[in-house]
């Protein structure tokens, strides 16, 4: 049973999710996640008048005549949520992190899609079956509120192996995590190619830039470990900025790589407006 507090942090969830989930957002999510469930069917030889952007051009290459590919829709498309429950997600982070949970699932209740969750650290440790319908979104919630993770550490390996093992559709998987932690891109190579994967990276401002005033502690909660970082200069603080930027790079990087849509949010920001624009550039570059 619920308590007070709960309940309490529940409910402001679920007033959010209402707030926020407009007509707008609506439009984004419906293009982006239900025009995505196409699967491929056959070939067929391109005939003017076709949409050119559906042209396979290996098929093309092989015949030696434009080979169009033609899909049907899938109606079995699901969509996973996928929070990071380990130590590093604390505080704003876990806050923006169960917030853009709420908003992405009122969503999916809204579209009537089906919709399961994953809570992992480096296994799965929260696992809600899909479903349809507002009960099973506050049902979800309140597990991952109430629940206390087992690990500290983050490790995506297995939550990839987890997918790989459990989904026989085609799915959306949608990944709200800041990423620390490996990410066994061979597996996830494996998951994208069968699955559409959005990567959200939610970070602390502090993570992000620093202020120049001598040594610094830098706890790692996933370890217990406390270092120092030497800030006794601009020019040291901005850096140690820059190398934090370059390793989110990185991270950039080897998701597209494997496939995987990404990108990040500032804890310390409204994080609507770019989930709204990350949905719509997204689906300018798909052409649809």
């Amino acid at each position: 049973m619920m308590d007070a507090t709960l309940r309490k942090k529940l409910r402001e969830l679920e007033i959010g999710a209402l707030r926020l989930v407009s007509n707008r957002f609506m439009g984004e999510w419906s293009s982006n996640v239900r025009g995505q469930g196409l699967e491929f069917r056959d070939l067929r030889e391109y005939v003017i008048g076709d949409d050119v952007r559906r042209l396979d051009w290996k098929a093309t290459a092989r015949s030696g005549r434009p080979q169009l590919r033609r899909f049907s829709e899938d109606r079995q498309q699901t969509i996973w949520l996928a929070l990071d429950l380990s130590a590093s997600m604390e505080g704003s982070k876990a806050e923006m992190a169960r917030q853009m949970l709420a908003v992405l699932g009122w969503a999916a209740v809204k579209q009537a899609d089906r919709f399961g969750l994953v809570g992992f650290s480096d296994h799965v440790e929260v696992h809600c079956p899909p479903a349809r319908g507002e009960a099973q979104l506050w049902a979800a919630l309140e597990q991952v509120l109430s629940y206390q993770a087992q690990s500290p550490k983050t490790d995506l390996g297995p939550l990839w192996q987890f997918f790989l093992k459990q989904l026989v559709h085609r799915s959306t998987i949608i990944i709200m995590s800041d990423f620390w932690g490996g990410l066994d891109q061979k597996m996830l190579r494996a998951l994208a190619s069968k699955h559409e994967i959005l990567a959200l990276q939610v970070l602390d401002p502090r993570e992000l830039s620093f202020t120049s005033g001598g040594l610094v502690p830098i706890y790692d909660p996933e370890t217990g470990q406390k270092t120092w970082a030497d800030v006794s200069s601009a020019a040291r603080a901005r850096k140690l900025a820059q190398a934090n930027e370059a390793a989110r790079q990185e991270l950039r990087i080897a998701l597209r790589k494997a496939g995987v849509w990404y990108t990040w949010f500032s804890s310390a920001e409204d994080f609507l407006p770019g989930l709204m624009e990350f949905f719509h550039r997204r689906m300018e570059v798909l052409g649809a």
